[in-house]
């Protein structure tokens, strides 16, 4: 149950991660994204408690994280192919679950699993290679890609921890975007207000659609990190990887060369040893 859900998270995630690149309005899209996450929690806050003292902590750093991965997530996608950029992003990530978790997680992992999850950095490390078939990423991003990585991994850890102590995904992904979706609606609002109204009446299926799209995929890894292991989770959402190299190729006429087959490769070995 807690790798379908992981799956389906890994294609929502693919499918607005596509859109924003997709997007010449990068910022627009992503303050649209919040304003509908902000819109559809407000109506749920009514029915979820109020977390736990012990749950804050937790909550308030990974909302950071979240606004740190956003910004740089922006910068990244104005110079990078979708798939390069997000392969090396997100494979950096469980690499970073995965230490944390064995530094002071408290969690069991099997020898298995953990090859399995190393699998995964090691097929992003073939992007790196003649920029992974298509053009280069420029050196001066790779800090900020890996910035990206360290984002990700991060709040997921810190969502895993804040999860196993308040069991309660749908309260915890209320407060959490309460806390983290409106700066960007309001930078949006405060400095290309006329900009975002022009989005909003001629590209407003975009936003209702990554705006789902982002809340529904969240909510699914919490949900399974409530089932399961954290950092398993994380590894085996890397399918996204995957499916953007395939949207990228499809829908923005990205290359589509051997090391970044090499690193798709790595990435389903990896989930299969981890899973089989």
């Amino acid at each position: 149950m807690a790798t379908a859900l992981v799956l389906l998270a890994a294609l929502l995630h693919a499918a607005w991660n596509t859109m924003v690149k997709f997007s010449s309005e990068r910022l627009l899209v992503i303050s649209a994204m919040d304003t509908v996450a902000l819109l559809f929690v407000a109506v749920l806050l009514p029915f979820v408690p109020l977390p736990p003292a012990q749950v804050w902590p937790w909550m308030l750093a990974s909302a950071l994280f979240e606004l740190l991965y956003r910004y740089l997530l922006i910068q990244a996608y104005k110079v990078g192919d979708l798939g390069l950029v997000y392969p090396l992003m997100r494979g950096l990530s469980p690499l970073v679950v995965l230490g944390l978790t064995l530094a002071v997680g408290g969690e069991m992992l099997t020898a298995h699993q953990v090859v399995g999850i190393l699998l995964i950095p090691c097929g992003m490390a073939c992007l790196l290679l003649q920029g992974g078939g298509g053009a280069r990423l420029p050196w001066r991003m790779l800090p900020v890609v890996a910035l990206i990585g360290v984002c990700i991994g991060s709040y997921t850890w810190l969502d895993g921890q804040a999860i196993r102590r308040w069991p309660q995904p749908l309260g915890y992904l209320t407060w959490l975007t309460l806390i983290s979706a409106w700066p960007f609606p309001l930078l949006a609002v405060v400095a290309r207000r006329a900009s975002f109204r022009h989005f909003w009446r001629n590209q407003w299926r975009i936003g209702l659609s990554v705006g789902f799209f982002v809340l529904f995929s969240y909510a699914l890894v919490l949900w399974a990190m409530q089932m399961g292991s954290v950092a398993e989770a994380a590894a085996l959402r890397e399918i996204s990887v995957i499916l953007v190299v395939l949207l990228g190729m499809r829908y923005l006429k990205e290359p589509f060369g051997r090391p970044r087959l090499l690193a798709c490769g790595l990435v389903l070995l990896g989930m299969l040893i981890m899973k089989l």
